[in-house]
């Protein structure tokens, strides 16, 4: 029978390994950043030019890097399918179907760094070529999926592949988000393989997943405050976003005085300060993010701004506070205005509790590699959330973030916490194996 104890290997992932994946990775799919500020790579100087991540999802880097990925696994009997909501998976295949499920997201942010998500795909990778190398056969079933289109960069609406497995992406609504280019969010998945009318259907995988696990920098600086490196997660803070549409009068910059315009982007400007605000006030995170004018002329006033708000608290109650904060001030600077205003919902996430014995594992992996038990929230948001959301038994694990900086090219993490965490985190699947065998039916 499988235990823990019966490979008699330690540690059967090399985190050297990992380490080195992510630099090919990041040769293989970055771009150089015109003007960009000088960066560390593993926490040392780069003598290089500054360089960020190009896999925005559904473009040819994106792609590109999961090719890469899919050719790591060569001579190890996986097996490798894309589901209907394009969402790549590897699995090792056990004594049952029932599986455990490890992986994060290949895709970026525009110039983003070069860890955020690949450390969690290529971490699970590692990890399942350490189990086969081992040549035990596991009582269940080991997947690592590399999530499509966590980021939402392109069209706004993040955890698109892990929302059509716990059904909680809206494809009617997503259907026809544009990017910057003009496309549609629908055209441009369908070039990809997945139509929107199928990619519900992905959720058929829940059935089979046992259990969830992610590792993940942490993108923010409370560990290096404390100086700690890795902690695992208790749960993530739930989101509210918003899109404010605001429509005014467009009108020559130098014919109508100030007081008779009807300027929407100074109303959104009012908005944006007064959001602050209200994150303040409620010890939250509020974030303006995509901002557009239209004509965007410098001899015109503008006739519309749109712009998108994202809401992040640990509590429901607060965030049901914040959405109603947003809507008294955007009225009623609306009105002051004198602009019309409209407010869409592009995005609404409870907060997520984690499974707590997968809670005590992964803090038990942490304080036996780290010498400390340390356990968090997630700020950010995760595939881990939509895992969580679907009723599988899900946690996560954090390693420190240089600067508590993330989704920009000066993104980086200390080696030595970078091959710690994957250690940690190879401890933390070994503890659910076993739990998971139990639980399968």
């Amino acid at each position: 029978m499988w235990s823990e104890s019966a490979y008699g290997v330690a540690m059967p992932a090399d985190p050297k390994r990992v380490v080195a994946d992510l630099l090919e990775l990041r040769a293989l799919t970055s771009e150089p950043v015109e003007g960009g500020a000088p960066q560390t790579v593993c926490g040392r100087p780069s003598d290089e030019p500054p360089l960020g991540s190009a896999r925005l999802a559904w473009t040819e880097p994106w792609m590109r890097a999961r090719e890469w990925f899919v050719s790591t696994f060569d001579g190890i009997p996986v097996e490798i399918n894309t589901d209907p909501a394009g969402n790549l998976w590897v699995t090792l295949p056990g004594a049952r179907p029932d599986r455990v499920v490890v992986g994060s997201h290949l895709d970026s942010v525009p110039n983003g760094g070069w860890l955020d998500g690949a450390l969690g795909v290529l971490a699970g990778a590692e990890i399942l070529r350490g189990l086969h190398r081992d040549g035990v056969e596991l009582p269940v079933s080991f997947s690592v999926v590399d999530w499509a289109d966590e980021e939402g960069a392109r069209f706004g609406r993040s955890l698109f592949g892990s929302g059509a497995v716990s059904g909680t992406l809206d494809v009617e609504a997503v259907r026809n988000l544009v990017d910057n280019g003009g496309r549609h969010l629908g055209e441009v998945v369908a070039e990809h393989g997945v139509e929107l009318e199928t990619a519900l259907t992905a959720g058929d995988a829940v059935s089979s997943i046992v259990s969830s696990a992610e590792l993940h920098i942490e993108q923010g600086p409370l560990l290096e405050a404390a100086d700690l490196a890795i902690a695992a997660l208790h749960g993530i803070l739930g989101v509210e976003r918003r899109l404010i549409r605001l429509k005014g009068q467009a009108c020559h910059a130098g014919a109508t005085p100030i007081p008779m315009r009807r300027d929407p982007t100074v109303a959104a400007s009012r908005m944006a300060i007064e959001i602050r605000e209200l994150g303040l006030q409620h010890d939250a995170f509020t974030t303006v993010g995509v901002w557009r004018v239209h004509p965007s002329v410098p001899t015109a006033v503008n006739s519309r701004t749109e712009f998108s708000v994202d809401m992040r608290h640990l509590s429901r109650d607060t965030l049901d506070a914040l959405v109603t904060g947003l809507e008294e001030l955007v009225g009623r600077i609306a009105g002051e205005e004198n602009v019309e205003a409209e407010i869409d919902v592009l995005w609404s996430i409870d907060p997520i509790a984690f499974e707590p014995d997968l809670i005590e594992f992964a803090a038990d992996a942490v304080e036996t590699r780290s010498g400390t038990r340390q356990i968090m929230p997630s700020g950010p948001m995760h595939d881990s959330a939509e895992m969580a959301l679907a009723g599988i038994p899900t946690v996560m694990m954090f390693v420190q973030s240089l600067n508590g900086l993330s989704h920009t090219h000066i993104e980086d993490t200390r080696e030595d916490h970078l091959e710690q965490a994957v250690a940690a985190f190879d401890d933390l699947v070994r503890k659910m194996i076993p739990w998971s065998a139990g639980r399968a039916t």
